[in-house]
């Protein structure tokens, strides 16, 4: 294994210091960064250790536990601070794979966004990589490079690191910063533009803002409950959250999805009936059962009124409609073969028959790369500004006039 010299920092004073000079520094422009957390027994995920390479090369490991260990400070978050200022200054590009896991980690030092990202895993999409290429595979498929992954389930919050670990951290900042350096060279201008497009949207702080009122609407399989069973949902669903949060559990200790769903639609009236749930767990039933229950109850003794209600469904499409909601799905299809994606993430059937109907809906598909690789092109279909042919048995977007 090779050994690469870094600077390790643990303790408030040297954090101070490094953070201050990447910020100070005008010839670092940009800096590679990643971290290490633990989340197997938490609600919230535990950052264990931050990785970081400057543009000029040089390497750090920062050490969060060190720092907050050794702390005076009541609140231990307080340490890092500087940290903190690094990931808001604007003159200092932070540049992440699969940035959203570590933006969930890094809010939760102080509830502050970072501002200036970019993604690689989202540029590398323009590659034909796919939506969702783990670090390692994008590596080897860009750079030629293979990455020792024998670190994978470690234990981050261990200490002291061994020296395998220790260099596996920081491969994935040494090779974060020539692939992305590969991707402004890789990228057109307009592409570029879409991932700096959806990287702002990645910043939006309302997906790391957690707020148990609103938890039920991300809950798997409610589109066909009916508003009393929406009720019931949503509200057991508060009750997790907030359950989870104060005793800082994984959600699914408490209450899974799918157990939420089958009490919904058949709700039951007494503990008792709670053990005839699929998949419920005894354990949890003689802990929560009862208040499982009085929420049920509260539920039932509400007015109609205050029950949710499930979106409007959409008419169903004309015969000309569905026509052509299949022509540009097919194209849809195409392009998701073309790039590596999945049909769903890249385009909803709903979408395609609201733009149809002459109707933008404000939805991801209408920005950043979804924007360019397909909202665009079925917008230009429709006004008749391109067209589709068939090429070689592959469905082929040309512009009017040109074929």
């Amino acid at each position: 294994m090779t050994k690469h010299n870094f600077l390790s920092v643990e303790t408030e004073s040297q954090l101070n210091d490094y953070c201050q000079h990447l910020i100070s520094r005008p010839d670092i422009l940009w800096i590679a960064m990643d971290t290490e957390f633990v989340r197997e027994d938490t609600y919230f995920p535990k950052l264990s250790l931050i990785q970081v390479q400057d543009c000029l090369g040089n390497l750090a490991i920062i050490d969060p536990l060190k720092i907050q260990e050794s702390t005076t400070l009541s609140d231990s978050n307080e340490a890092l601070a500087p940290f903190i200022e690094l990931l808001c200054d604007p003159n200092t590009l932070k540049v992440f794979h699969s940035a959203r896991q570590d933006i969930e980690v890094l809010y939760q030092l102080a509830h502050k966004m970072p501002v200036a990202i970019f993604d690689t895993q989202i540029a590398t999409l323009f590659l034909k990589l796919g939506e969702m290429a783990g670090f390692a595979r994008v590596v080897q498929e860009t750079l030629g490079i293979t990455i020792d992954k024998s670190q994978t389930r470690t234990n981050w919050h261990a200490r002291p690191l061994t020296e395998a670990q220790i260099q596996y951290a920081l491969d994935d900042v040494r090779y974060l910063a020539p692939l992305y350096e590969h991707c402004l060279k890789a990228l057109a201008p307009n592409e570029l533009n879409a991932v700096e497009e959806e990287c702002n949207a990645l910043l939006n702080e309302s997906l790391y803002r957690i707020d148990p009122k609103t938890a039920g609407k991300k809950l798997k399989g409610i589109k066909t409950l009916k508003p009393k069973q929406l009720a019931i949902a949503y509200a057991l669903t508060e009750w997790r959250e907030q359950f989870a949060i104060t005793h800082d559990q994984p959600k699914k200790w408490v209450l899974n999805d799918e157990v939420i769903i089958h009490v919904a639609k058949r709700p039951p009236k007494t503990v008792e009936a709670l053990y005839k749930v699929p998949h419920i767990k005894s354990s949890a039933i003689m802990s929560h059962g009862d208040v499982w229950i009085s929420i049920i109850d509260h539920v039932f003794e509400q007015d109609s009124t205050e029950w949710p209600q499930p979106p409007k469904k959409s008419p169903p499409p004309t015969p000309q409609e569905e026509a052509v909601v299949q022509l540009l799905s097919g194209y849809a299809q195409q392009v998701a073969i073309d790039y590596r994606l999945n049909l769903p993430s890249l385009l909803q059937r709903n979408d395609i028959l609201a733009v149809v109907r002459g109707n933008v809906p404000e939805r991801p598909v209408f920005s950043g790369w979804r924007n360019l690789l397909i909202a665009q092109p079925i917008l230009a279909i429709l006004k008749g500004e391109q067209s589709l042919s068939v090429s070689n048995h592959h469905i082929v977007l040309t512009q009017k006039g040109s074929e």
